[in-house]
């Protein structure tokens, strides 16, 4: 056999070597003990997180000798030939190429004949949501009333576009994305079987990149191989990919969270001498702010996510921002980003962001202020406007007697109505508020006036 790419031949064989997927695991290894076997499967989920390889491991368990059972052979010739795509009872079906009626219907006139070797006769159709409306309406009949030799697999990336008559019919398992921690163990196997030295954060740099596809984790592994052979460091995975690195992202976040607009431009400057793509750079950026904020609201759920070491990390940078601060940040990164994928000029588009994100942190709003902010003699105030006697709803509203009006009313001069504007005075006596004044000075920031 010729050399396989590492996906392939890492691929998983067993329910053992899933990566990350222990609840569809679980439930599908159940379902083979008990014998409360479904007539269909729809595996759901982003791509490179297993669902087909799910698939032919579960046909692998339904078709192997004495089956079902979860503890196969992989090695067995029945479980071979469903591995290597040449089993006569497993059928494997890409629904991009075969998506109109005519392929279904001669799936359909198959159907009733019995497997060849395997109890089961399965049919695997993978991103099953490219067949046509036709095309589903004539699975529908069969998928709900198979023969009870028949089984269906179904794999799809976009679970929306499936119509309900389908996915009512199915049993559905929805795969998660794979932990970054997960990903490096998995990758540091492959590596020591390989005999490749690559560094720690070499690894965990190929995992976040990979956003929870091990798929993809693995292709950026057998890239760098290519491009560095058999010793990887940290500034291999930087050049070849185009990324900013932990250590130059964290310094661009300071300074935007400092409000630093000339060391953010040249850090981005810096970028720039070295090659690195500003999109990965804005989605750097706004992976840090996540974790920061993800750290203040759910820190156990941080620390598993991220590791011990990321964390603590993290909290050595200093005092955490405030989460309405990192919420306006990502806000405007994920607004930015659909613009920034399609702009000409994308590094200068790159600093414009990066300028606004500066100014973020001039901008305080009232609940910020009024959480984070005690002023002297807000109390008194709060509590003279609780003392004043509210009139009770039921006595009826006093009434002052009016004067009498005299014999010849002089002639009274309406007002003229001017537009109310604020004056000068108004500006003053609110600049000259306490409260303002203290928040001005505690947030260090300062009053745009924006009327004009």
């Amino acid at each position: 056999m010729g050399y396989l790419v590492l996906a392939r031949k890492y691929r998983p064989r067993t329910f053992a070597e899933l990566v990350g997927q222990d609840h569809v695991v679980r439930t599908l290894s159940n379902s083979i003990a008990e014998g409360r076997l479904a007539h269909a499967f729809l595996f759901v989920g982003p791509r490179g997180i297993g669902k087909t390889s799910t698939a032919r491991i579960l046909a692998k368990a339904l078709n192997c000798p004495q089956g079902p059972k979860t503890d196969f052979n992989p090695d067995d010739d029945i479980c071979k030939e469903i591995e290597e795509g040449r089993s006569l009872d497993v059928l494997e079906i890409d629904g991009a190429s075969n998506r109109g009626i005519n392929e279904i219907k001669e799936l359909r006139d198959s159907v009733p004949y019995a497997p060849a070797r395997g109890k089961f006769k399965i049919y695997i159709i993978d991103e099953v949501h490219m067949l046509t409306t036709e095309a589903f309406n004539a699975l529908l009949k069969t998928l709900e009333e198979p023969p009870a030799h028949v089984k269906f697999i179904f794999a799809t990336t976009e679970v929306q576009k499936l119509p309900a008559t389908i996915l009512s019919r199915c049993q559905r398992f929805d795969l998660r994305r794979i932990p970054d921690p997960l990903i490096v163990s998995h990758l540091r196997k492959i590596s020591q079987a390989e005999k490749i030295t690559i560094a720690d954060e070499a690894l965990l740099l190929l995992a976040r990149q990979a956003e929870g596809g091990l798929r993809d984790a693995e292709s950026a592994l057998e890239q760098l191989v290519s491009f560095a052979g058999r010793t990887i460091t940290l500034e291999h995975v930087l050049e070849v990919f185009g990324l900013a690195g932990p250590i130059e992202t964290r310094a661009l976040a300071s300074a935007i969270l400092a409000g630093d607009g000339p060391s953010a431009l040249a850090k981005l400057h810096e970028f720039r001498t070295r090659h690195r793509d500003p999109l990965r750079i804005a989605q750097d950026l706004a992976r840090h702010f996540r974790n920061l904020l993800l750290l203040q609201i759910a820190p156990a759920e941080a620390e598993a996510e991220l590791g011990k070491e990321e964390k603590q990390t993290l909290l050595s940078l200093g005092k955490l921002p405030e989460q309405s601060h990192l919420l306006s940040l990502l806000e405007q990164l994920l607004e930015f980003e659909h613009h920034l994928r399609n702009s000409l000029a994308r590094e200068v588009a790159l600093e414009i962001l990066a300028l606004r994100l500066c100014e973020q942190r001039e901008r305080v709003s009232l609940e910020t202020i009024l959480k984070k902010l005690a002023v002297p003699g807000s109390e008194t105030r709060a509590e003279s406007a609780a003392s004043r006697p509210t009139p009770s709803p039921s006595a009826p509203p006093k009434t002052t007697p009016a004067a009498s009006p005299p014999a010849t009313p002089s002639p009274v001069k309406a007002p003229t109505q001017k537009p109310t504007t604020p004056s000068s005075s108004a500006k003053e006596t609110f600049l000259n508020d306490p409260a303002i004044r203290a928040a001005l000075k505690q947030f260090d920031a300062r009053v745009i006036d924006q009327s004009s």
